[in-house]
């Protein structure tokens, strides 16, 4: 206790003002909205080839009738898997559906890093363009929440997205692909939903208001939002977080119950709602939110919410273990670093509380702290 103690006193007042910069961070990170950004515009970018012989715009790609990113990187087990399955595609659709690599290997890459990139793509026979995203800015600003992704942009919104290589979702994608360059899908696929412009447009100027620090004028627009369209699930995630933020947690857990009425299955909103039970210490009912999530979704937010979850409960080898499968899937998302990072501290493990939230504020930042 005595040797917890001398490391414990000099790194709490570091941790608490990690704590303090994070959790206001992580408030507005990207996880939340992965899958609900249908209907939004598709950032621009201009992003180099891996040859580095020119620079690549999205923008260019208007006349196609889809423009295909997938986000990889070498060391996510999926990622081969999702490049030869969209080679494959690419090269009976090139016509109509233009396809875009985006690798996103790490923050900062050496010329021996972008060899290994330059290397995987060859062995696979890669013949669509390939783009590196050095400093990751393209991949933050599409929300990338897992590697391998795939993002669909339409007439320059965001039409369809897919994290991870689920065996279902992957096959939806791809009838949606086939669909979008003018030819049969293998099974009868459903129009997707596309929400009502006025309800997105409600919801940017609330996320505006977030960042200006208005909080009362951005829920009220928020509430317009779900008002005008009940289906759009973004405005009641944020929602929740500015309830959660203020301290109203009967106020968040309300508006997500919300959402769930509309739609009991998104996985979004369940993800979301088993993080605030746990936060909130109803345990139970979040391990079996996030659990039965987890198992008809391959959504990675609700596998880290579990983790949370599981650590919170004590059970600290499955949280750990839990963890550890997130990071392999997103290594560069803040979110898991710092509730791993608060588990740790709550087991007094403090050596590796603080270098999570180290970590997890260095991704914020996207500054390296010496």
């Amino acid at each position: 206790m005595r040797a917890h103690f001398r490391i414990a006193r000099p790194l709490f007042p570091q941790m608490l003002l990690f704590i303090g910069v994070l959790v206001l961070s992580f408030i507005y990170t990207a996880s939340a909205q992965a899958l609900l950004q249908v209907g939004q515009q598709a950032p621009d970018f201009a992003l180099q080839d891996i040859e580095g012989k020119g620079s690549v715009n999205l923008s260019q790609y208007g006349q196609k009738k889809a423009v295909v990113l997938l986000f990889w990187s070498t060391w996510s087990s999926n990622s081969s898997r999702a490049l030869k399955r969209m080679e494959a595609f690419y090269r009976d659709n090139k016509d109509a559906v233009q396809v875009i690599g985006i690798n996103a290997d790490n923050q900062t890459l050496s010329e021996g890093d972008v060899e290994g990139v330059r290397k995987v793509v060859r062995e696979l026979g890669i013949t669509f363009p390939v783009l590196v995203d050095r400093g990751l800015k393209t991949f933050h600003e599409f929300n990338i929440i897992a590697l391998p992704s795939t993002v669909v942009i339409m007439e320059g919104k965001i039409a369809y997205e897919l994290p991870g290589l689920p065996l279902v979702g992957t096959e939806e994608l791809f009838d949606f692909l086939l669909t979008a360059a003018g030819k049969q899908p293998k099974t009868k696929s459903v129009p997707g939903y596309r929400p009502l412009p006025a309800a997105v447009a409600d919801t940017n100027l609330a996320r505006g208001l977030i960042r200006k620090g208005k909080p009362e004028a951005a829920l009220a627009l928020l509430r317009k939002a779900m008002e005008k369209d009940p289906r759009y699930m973004l405005p009641y995630v944020e929602a929740a977080k500015l309830y959660q933020m203020g301290g109203k947690n009967a106020e968040a857990e309300d508006v997500l119950r919300k959402a769930l009425a509309v739609e009991p299955a998104n996985m979004v909103i369940l993800s979301e709602l088993g993080y605030h039970m746990a936060k909130t210490g109803k345990l139970k009912e979040s391990e079996n939110i996030l659990s039965d999530a987890g198992r008809r979704d391959a959504y990675p937010p609700s596998q880290y919410y579990f983790a949370y979850a599981l650590g919170k409960d004590g059970r600290l080898k499955e949280s750990l273990a839990a963890f550890e499968q997130s990071l392999s899937l997103n290594q560069y998302e803040p979110a898991i670093y710092l509730l791993r990072a608060e588990v740790y501290e709550g087991n007094n493990m403090f050596k590796e509380a603080s270098s999570d939230y180290r970590k997890a504020l260095e991704l914020l930042m996207k500054v390296k702290i010496k």
